[in-house]
């Protein structure tokens, strides 16, 4: 499950009953935030997508560390985004939470959130990390921006993650919700999520893929919902896969079935270790 579901890391126990491998809490912050003004969620059904505009609403640090310190039989599942627009909100973060969970996903790129994009010019996002990893315990990934295809800041964005890689996180997550104008949306602009992401997200693994070439995990994230769609992005250079919208629209069975599907796609393919994907995912009914 990929950040925004359990913002307060409220529910990883039942999240992780459901069929995941493992869960991302959050995103986090230090300060209890009252996230955008409303309507800042609106569902797309006709394209199973969602726009949303949240602002990162929160209770804060301390609430989601108590929960997670509750949660320590799951701590090898559960990873926590954190995130903030000053460096010293967001080392409080990680040295606070790091002791509970199993990795910490730094979320420097949510279109939602105004004041992230300080986080977007490679010198502060340099210092930034490299700060972090010199007080981490656990693996350190950070979420990036999009770029869609043909999208004319490809390639600055693929610095971003060189600059990240460079900087010593041990993965990325590819990606955060699309940038959308929305006047369905009070604030005007907000994310857009779900199947229309998922070809965007495909070629943006191959990309981060070929640029680090397995020096760190790549996490893919970005309109998943199937089985043939996780198939595809571990073929492509992906590490591990995340969902949410899909959630949304396909209901809590959904992570099982995709399993099971996985599972069926690997033993008509003849393999038996996920890490031997590759290619197209074999046709089977």
């Amino acid at each position: 499950m990929a950040a925004g579901f359990d913002k307060d890391c409220k529910v990883v126990g039942s999240v992780l009953n459901l069929g995941f491998g493992f869960t991302t809490g959050g995103t986090v912050t230090l300060s209890p935030r009252p996230g955008n003004p409303k309507p800042r969620m609106v569902r797309l059904p006709e394209q199973r997508a969602v726009m949303n505009s949240m602002g990162f609403p929160g209770q804060g640090l301390e609430p989601s560390v108590k929960r997670l310190q509750s949660s320590q039989r799951y701590k090898d599942r559960v990873l926590v985004s954190i995130s903030g627009t000053i460096e010293d909100e967001i080392f409080e973060c990680l040295r606070r939470s790091q002791d509970f969970v199993s990795g910490i996903e730094l979320n420097i790129s949510s279109p939602n959130t105004t004041g992230l994009r300080i986080f977007h010019e490679p010198a502060r996002l340099r210092g930034l990390i490299e700060g972090l990893v010199s007080v981490k315990k656990v693996p350190l990934f950070v979420k990036l921006p999009p770029w869609p295809r043909d999208d004319e800041n490809r390639r600055e964005l693929l610095k971003l993650a060189a600059t990240a890689v460079d900087a010593g996180v041990d993965g990325l997550v590819i990606a955060n919700p699309h940038p959308i104008e929305s006047s369905r949306l009070q604030v005007g602009r907000g994310g857009l999520s779900g199947a229309p992401l998922f070809e965007h997200t495909e070629l943006m693994i191959a990309d981060i893929q070929a640029q680090v070439q397995g020096e760190v995990a790549i996490i893919a994230c970005g309109g998943v919902s199937t089985g043939e769609h996780v198939w595809k992005l571990l073929a492509s250079g992906a590490s591990a896969v995340q969902l949410y919208t899909a959630f949304i629209y396909e209901g809590p069975g959904l992570p099982a079935r995709i399993n099971k599907r996985v599972s069926k796609l690997m033993s008509a393919a003849g393999i038996t270790n996920i890490g031997d994907i590759s290619g197209e995912p074999p046709s089977i009914r």
